[in-house]
């Protein structure tokens, strides 16, 4: 009780002392018939009993909570406080105890005017549902632009996943180019979140599908250090990602979170979530940030794309120069590289996106698999070539 008495808002609103609060609780929790009509007022959180004028509206709320107003929801939500400010709200919430809650309505069940009770328990239900009634309108809606505007691929991504599992990438970082200067990571954040918000617009992800992008970021293999060359970092990058992908999917982190507070998993578990591509893997090391840091336009920024299931010893030099890795365009991780790699691996082999990625005369990193795409000039300050839908 002492964690819930400060969330009430005659104490936010310097109407009453939470340890007075407490005190009182004590005296009479076991026999709540014995409260003067005062302290009652104050253990239900209302305002002063002179200010309210209520029977015609609890009624209402408790028969007929459909019929409520907007501001007579609000009002009975609030428990009569009119607006509750987002400091208010936000005390209350950090306080909250189902428990502890149960506990108190126990206390003051007998408190409550004829159909108060009620009215104030359907208030909140109304309240939940009149929300998720205009969720469910503003979701709908952002879909049907997202089919009407954007790429088609989003809407047969949205039929597979049904917005229930993220779509994108593993990640390997680097932590040598952050070592140079403390700054340049979160230099590096801004700018990519920005890249990443424009691509977005530019193929029509909307909110239900552009929220669900995630870059997964994986633990570094211990041994990784500035001492070994690229390719062996690679290798070792390799190794730990085909470890993890032959683990089970793991859950989406916040019912990772949900299990464990719920006792059922001790820790984290390892893996890859799922939704996150399994056939390709990113990897951000000096030169690929500096594309970002540095970057004059979205066409100079790339990535590195590494290829899990390449095999240096059995594939040796090769004769195409194809090593198991390529540069791709940044912004293009959202569109035609997503795209080639979830449905088209079997058509495209990542050597092929290699092969098309060396075609590009701005910087070798993949734009397409096609050639009036990769030659493309419509880029612009925000957005690279090759993302905008025309038309």
């Amino acid at each position: 009780m002492e964690r819930l008495f400060p969330s009430f808002m005659r104490v936010l609103r310097d109407l009453d002392d939470a340890d007075v609060l407490l005190t009182t609780f004590q005296e009479f929790e076991s026999n709540p018939s014995a409260t003067s009509a005062e302290d009652r007022i104050r253990f239900l959180d209302f305002p002063a009993a002179t200010t309210l004028s209520k029977q015609e509206l609890l009624k209402k709320a408790a028969q007929s909570p459909q019929e409520l107003t907007f501001s007579e929801v609000e009002l009975l939500y609030n428990r009569y406080w009119g607006r509750i400010s987002f400091r208010e709200e936000s005390i209350r919430s950090d306080c909250f105890d189902n428990l502890k809650l149960e506990c108190l309505e126990s206390f003051r069940t007998s408190f409550h005017a004829e159909y108060e009770a009620d009215a104030l328990k359907n208030a909140e239900a109304e309240s939940s549902r009149r929300y998720d009634e205009m969720r469910e309108a503003q979701d709908k809606a952002d879909l049907a632009h997202i089919f009407e505007h954007g790429y088609p691929w989003l809407h047969q991504l949205w039929q597979e996943d049904e917005g229930k599992r993220p779509w994108g990438y593993a990640i390997f970082e680097s932590p040598q180019w952050i070592l140079e200067d403390p700054e340049r990571q979160e230099t590096y954040d801004l700018k990519q979140t920005n890249l990443f918000y424009w691509a977005h617009v530019a193929i029509g992800s909307g909110i239900q599908i552009g929220s669900q992008w995630y870059l997964e970021s994986l633990d570094l293999p211990s041994g990784t250090g500035r001492d070994k060359s690229f390719m062996a970092i690679l290798h070792q990058l390799r190794k730990q990602f085909n470890r993890l992908r032959s683990l089970p999917p793991k859950k989406q982190a916040p019912y990772i979170f949900m299990d464990m507070a719920e006792g059922k998993i001790d820790a984290i578990p390892e893996g890859i979530t799922e939704g996150i591509l399994r056939n390709v893997f990113l990897y951000l090391d000096h030169d690929a940030a500096a594309s970002v840091l540095d970057l004059r336009g979205p066409d100079d920024t790339w990535i590195w794309a590494v290829d899990p299931d390449y095999d240096l010893e059995c594939r040796g030099s090769g004769s195409s120069g194809y090593q198991g890795f390529l540069r791709v365009r940044l912004q293009q991780l959202l569109h035609h590289f997503y795209v080639a790699r979830r449905w088209h691996s079997d058509e495209w082999s990542m050597e092929d996106i290699w092969k098309a990625a060396q075609k590009d005369p701005h910087n070798g990193s993949f734009v397409s698999m096609k050639d009036e795409e990769i030659y493309a000039r419509d880029s612009s300050r925000e957005v690279a070539a090759a993302i905008k839908r025309s038309g």
